[in-house]
């Protein structure tokens, strides 16, 4: 999916000269980047990192107030680098974006550009004007004789699009492009798995504040949501539970995650993952839902596969859990090891950071030149 999002700033226009860009995925507790150089079928990974701001924050705090150490950190990040290019495609997610699968009467993406506030505005729950609109045509359809497009329509807040925008110029950047991370996910899975693409398959990108939730059907993207149940709803559950800061509520998260061992006799663990178990249910919830939609959709319809990315992928036993509970196989997605220089021999400690990268691999997989279309 290849959807920029319209800005006055005229950063996310549409380009003649399709030029490298770096990927960078700016997050509530790190920023992730990843620099590929190739094409379709053919990437090969050139730089990746993720930048911890620096500081501890409390969990609830918004991006806003972590804006000035999110800034130094990728400041002194990109002084350790030699990258060729200051050009950046970055995202936006949460409750600052909708979007909207929609079918409208055919016409050239042009003539919709054009007119694309007037054909949003019924669809979009926000102020029209304090928004940035964005549009993918997915294809022609036939209902009641009547030729029609099915047409994804984004609409992101101008002052979450303004505020990541502002930080990279600020660090020294040149945004060029603004996506949608769901979308950067199914960017990602393109990327390392060729095509035809047969299956079905549910991403779930699992953050600190909130879980991006895209299915994609042969290609072809089909539901999108995000959901306010990720990382921080488990170290919050944990600090009720004993008590304590957020440091010590992470570590124990980390240590002994939802895998319940029916022989543990550590106490403290199997305390963990009774407090855990809730929290994951109302995420199986959330996927439950999804799913539904998309079947509800059409007949024949399955799900093949989910993949799980983020930081909270990496809990012990998540994907045991939904494999178990939504009989679907799942696993963890790391598509910075399926590239070519992927980075195969990785301390052990480090490994888990490569479940971070998936948005930024996505991102870095735009060019200038792409369009709407």
């Amino acid at each position: 999916m290849k959807l920029p999002l319209q800005s006055a700033l005229k950063a996310l226009s549409f380009f003649k000269k399709k030029r490298d860009l770096i990927g960078i995925d700016i997050g509530t507790h790190a920023i992730k980047v990843v620099y590929l150089k190739g094409a379709p079928g053919r990437w090969s990974l050139v730089r990746w990192g993720v930048i911890p701001y620096g500081e501890d924050f409390p969990l609830d705090t918004p991006l806003m107030d972590r804006r000035s150490q999110a800034v130094v950190a990728l400041q002194e990040y990109l002084k350790t680098l030699d990258l060729p290019v200051k050009r950046v495609a970055t995202s936006v997610s949460g409750n600052a974006v909708i979007v909207r699968y929609v079918k409208m009467s055919k016409m050239p993406p042009a003539e919709l550009s054009k007119s694309l506030k007037f054909e949003a505005e019924p669809y979009i729950p926000f102020n029209i004007d304090e928004v940035n609109l964005g549009f993918s045509i997915l294809g022609d359809v036939v209902e009641e004789g009547q030729a029609q497009m099915e047409t994804v329509l984004v609409a992101a807040k101008k002052d979450s699009v303004d505020l990541r925008v502002d930080m990279l110029k600020e660090s020294g950047l040149q945004p060029v492009i603004m996506d949608v991370d769901a979308f950067a996910l199914e960017s990602a899975y393109e990327a390392v798995y060729p095509p035809p693409q047969t299956d079905t398959v549910l991403f779930m990108n699992i953050g600190a504040t909130f879980t991006n939730m895209s299915i994609l059907e042969k290609g072809v993207s089909r539901v999108v949501r995000d959901v306010f149940i990720a990382g921080n709803t488990f170290t919050k559950a944990i600090q009720t539970q004993f008590q304590c800061d957020t440091r010590a509520a992470e570590q124990k998260k980390i240590a002994y995650g939802i895998l319940q061992d029916e022989n543990a006799t550590d106490a403290e663990a199997q305390q963990v993952v009774e407090v855990m178990l809730p929290v994951a249910r109302d995420l199986l919830l959330e996927v439950q839902r999804s799913i539904d939609f998309y079947l509800s959709q059409g007949s024949d319809r399955t799900v093949n596969k989910i993949f799980l990315c983020g930081g909270s992928a990496n809990l012990k036993g998540l994907d045991q859990f939904f494999n178990r509970e939504l009989n679907i196989h799942t696993e963890i997605f790391n598509p910075l090891g399926l590239l070519e220089n992927a980075p195969l021999d990785l301390p052990e400690e480090q490994k888990p950071l490569l479940t971070h990268m998936v948005v930024a691999a996505g991102l870095a997989t735009r060019r200038e030149g792409d369009t709407a279309a």
